[in-house]
């Protein structure tokens, strides 16, 4: 589980902007290949980095809405 983990973020630092966008602000959600697992992040372009919000069981309750 925390390679599928570790799998999404790389795929993250790779393409940014391969989330859905929410509807809070600029945050974004990605999901892992395997299990499912919901990454929320924010991709800062200027600094060259994301910055993971949160990461969740795909069936605990949601913090964000897709847009």
């Amino acid at each position: 589980m925390r390679a599928a983990i570790y799998e999404g973020l790389r795929a993250l630092l790779l393409f940014p902007h391969a989330g859905r966008p929410q509807k809070l602000g600029q945050a974004r959600k990605f999901v892992t290949r395997r299990y499912g697992y919901l990454i929320y992040y924010l991709a800062d372009e200027s600094a060259g980095e994301i910055v993971v919000l949160n990461v969740k069981h795909p069936a605990r309750q949601r913090d964000f809405e897709d847009a």
